[in-house]
């Protein structure tokens, strides 16, 4: 992780002494809106790109991940961590019209979220359709720590009024996750398997383990 950190810093850093004459605005700082209201890891995103070509440039994204609009919920407290997400952009040369500029990406990154959560838990080796399944879970609160991988292919639009920049994209990838207990009534116990479709459960059974990833991103900024 620290080596990853190093290199994205090494990235936004060189990229400042990077030809100089090739746009006249070659740098934006963006803000992502949609970050505020995010299920899984929500939080405060602020984002640098530098364009080093005509259809090249990189984004560095950085988040301070806090859940203010669910900070009552008892189910899910002191919720805290970070993000950081490094993408390479490829613009299209021939679609480039009236200051809207169309892109591929491909970005990778990483995420670790700690906080106190609660679920329901039963004894292994019990399953659905047994007459005990629901009469052994118990509901328990433990501390829980999740950290992540990601990586991602999308494709987006990005539109320039002046200097205020809006960027829009969405894509597909995959998030490959890890999953930590502690402090738990009965650590061999494992979490109860939902009846119905459960986000929570996905992310939040202990263990390794990858699942799709649909981003979805709006981005504004400013442009220098």
């Amino acid at each position: 992780m620290k080596k990853f950190i190093v290199f994205c810093i090494l990235v936004a850093s060189s990229s400042l002494l990077f030809s100089q004459n090739a746009f006249e605005r070659r740098n934006q700082i963006k803000f992502s809106p949609m970050r505020t209201i995010n299920l899984l890891n929500p939080g405060f995103e602020l984002s640098f790109e530098r364009k080093f070509t005509e259809i090249f440039s990189t984004q560095i994204a950085v988040a301070y991940l806090v859940d203010l609009l669910r900070s009552h919920d008892n189910n899910r407290q002191n919720y805290s961590g970070y993000r950081i997400m490094l993408e390479q952009k490829l613009f299209y040369a021939n679609a480039t019209r009236n200051n809207i500029r169309a892109y591929i990406s491909l970005g990778t990154g990483y995420y670790s979220v700690n906080m106190i959560s609660s679920a329901f838990f039963m004894p292994r080796g019990i399953e659905l359709g047994d007459p005990l399944y629901y009469d052994s879970q118990y509901w328990d609160m433990f501390n829980l720590k999740r950290t992540g991988v990601i990586i991602n292919v999308k494709t987006g639009v990005q539109f320039l009024i002046n200097r205020v920049s809006i960027d829009f994209s969405f894509g597909l990838g995959i998030i490959i996750q890890n999953v930590t207990h502690t402090n738990r009534l009965n650590p061999e116990d494992r979490m109860a398997t939902p009846r119905h479709l459960n986000v929570w459960y996905m992310t939040e059974r202990e263990g390794r383990n990858v699942r799709p990833n649909f981003p979805f991103t709006l981005k504004i900024g400013y442009s220098f």
